[in-house]
């Protein structure tokens, strides 16, 4: 028994070598390789000086920094208080087979495989102080007091960039929410129909509870997303006005790739990644919890 434990363990080894060495090489290392960055001075040509900690020195008095983690901190609240329960609401809907379902999932699901580039570009031109169709709209409603520069406010900047991403990916996670639904019994909720239970006590006391697994995957699969979003801040507003819409993400980019400052930029990818990890341990427990509860 022993010889074919050891032999099933070095063909299980075996065939996932080639998966083990690609995230080695492509998460772990890289990984390893910022934290080791973040000890030194170095701008990415010339010899790295070793600083001790003073990068995290540097990292705990910088006012932008805690800007920027506010700021992720908005983004990543307002993602999960859009994102989840939209998408659980119309895969909810979905779920009752109304004709053209099929067609309602390929149109809510468009805005998940378009690029960031096309979508930023896109959400910049409605968004234009000047022809954009959102102010058109409010003027044309009599809303003209409404009107704002959007993205050069530092006052809409970010909520701005907040409701576009949480607009991009309420499609994906429907796509989730209705496959999980699908995995219920119909015999459960025929019996709860003869029963009596209303459509609402069937959501909230069988369907949701059923699927609360789920659940706890995506709210820690949109936390981690809204952690490290960038390319959309980049592309939209490049972190401003005035760094009102800096996010953790951006401002490590900012730091390593225009400031030439590699050091420090790898000083704050290490505590993004310590957060969003402390952040997903804290949450994976808090609904672990309510996995217990509905068993």
């Amino acid at each position: 028994m022993h010889e074919k434990g050891i032999k099933r363990l070095g063909s299980q080894l075996f065939f996932m070598s080639p998966a083990l060495l690609i995230f080695t090489g492509i998460i772990i290392i890289p990984i390893l390789m910022s934290m080791y960055y973040s000890l030194f001075q170095w701008d990415g040509v010339s010899a790295k000086i070793y600083t001790e900690l003073d990068n995290y020195t540097r990292l705990l008095s910088d006012p932008i920094l805690w800007i920027s983690l506010k700021n992720s901190v908005y983004l990543t609240l307002g993602a999960l208080a859009v994102q989840l329960p939209l998408g659980l609401f119309f895969a909810i809907i979905l779920s009752y087979k109304l004709k053209g379902s099929n067609f309602l999932k390929s149109i809510y699901f468009t805005p998940v495989m378009l690029s960031t580039a096309v979508l930023g570009i896109l959400w910049g031109q409605i968004y234009d102080p000047n022809f954009g169709l959102l102010n058109n709209l409010l003027i044309n409603l009599g809303l003209s007091d409404w009107t704002h520069t959007w993205l050069g406010e530092e006052a809409t900047a970010l909520g701005s960039v907040i409701a576009v991403v949480a607009w991009q990916f309420i499609g994906f996670y429907i796509i989730v929410y209705y496959g999980a639904l699908q995995g219920i019994s119909e015999e459960v909720m025929e019996a709860a129909r003869v029963e009596g239970a209303s459509e609402l006590r069937i959501i909230f006391n069988i369907q949701i509870p059923l699927i609360w697994p789920t659940i706890t995957f995506t709210v820690l699969n949109c936390v981690i997303n809204s952690l490290k979003y960038f390319d959309l801040i980049y592309i939209m507003t490049g972190g401003g006005p005035n760094n009102s819409s800096e996010v953790l993400a951006s401002y490590m980019m900012k730091n390593g790739f225009r400031l030439m400052d590699f050091g420090y930029g790898s000083t704050i990818s290490t505590f993004l990644l310590l957060f969003g990890l402390v952040l997903a341990y804290l949450i994976s427990k808090g609904l672990g919890q309510g996995t217990k509860k509905f068993q």
